[in-house]
């Protein structure tokens, strides 16, 4: 009876030894999973591959130093920014009207200066409310330097005021092109590591969106 007993305890023992150790197995296995999974994403990432953005996210210039919230909008083939007291600046040995300065508002409500070169003029199909035949605006474009989700690159973007907008930065298809996807049903993914990934793109013909 004795002898039983002791068997019964050494099987038991065994049995227990063995579920701990698939269960240790188990939760080293979910480990290496994760590692596994950022050490892949970490390597997407350096590869130059699309990182995933929601429909708002922070965006960075890093040339003036400040944050702005934008909208990803995958409808509008153009970017925007909002921009008000407009005026040309002279510009020695320059074309007349070549470059450009304006106001607009970072994520805090301060106003900021941007100068730069104007790229070209386009004309912009515009709804107004209460009207259903659309209207041409014309818009100065510059090239800004814009970081969002660890990614910087040159954004060609059409200066207009956006007073009273929830968004004073709204980022089209041609500055999300080969560098980001858009996951519509979150906002604010992106992280604040910035990185080189695009050139500036070429110049363009006028166009109507």
């Amino acid at each position: 009876m004795i002898r039983q007993e002791l068997v019964l305890n050494e099987v038991l023992t065994f049995f227990d030894g063995v579920m701990v150790f698939s269960y240790s197995r188990i939760i080293i296995l979910f480990c290496l999973i994760g590692l596994s999974s950022n050490v892949i994403h970490a390597a997407d990432s350096e590869s130059g591959a699309k990182v995933t953005v929601g429909w708002v996210e922070r965006v960075y210039l890093p040339d003036y130093d400040f944050t702005m919230r934008g909208k990803i909008d995958t409808g509008a083939k153009n970017s925007s920014i909002h921009a008000t007291d407009m005026e040309f600046v002279h510009v020695e040995e320059g074309l007349p009207q070549s470059r450009i300065r304006f106001t607009t508002v970072d994520t805090k409500g301060k106003s900021r200066t941007i100068e730069a070169d104007i790229v070209r003029t386009v004309r912009i199909k515009k709804t107004i409310m209460g009207s259903e035949t659309p209207v041409v605006e014309g818009r100065v474009e510059i090239e800004l330097l814009l970081c969002m989700a660890g990614i910087t690159k040159l954004v060609r973007i059409n200066l207009t005021n956006r007073e009273g907008m929830n968004y004073r930065l709204i980022l089209g298809r041609t500055a999300l092109e080969g560098d980001f996807v858009v996951d519509v049903s979150k906002t604010l993914i992106g992280g604040k590591t910035c990185r080189t990934a695009s050139q500036a793109t070429k110049p363009l013909p006028e166009t109507i969106e």
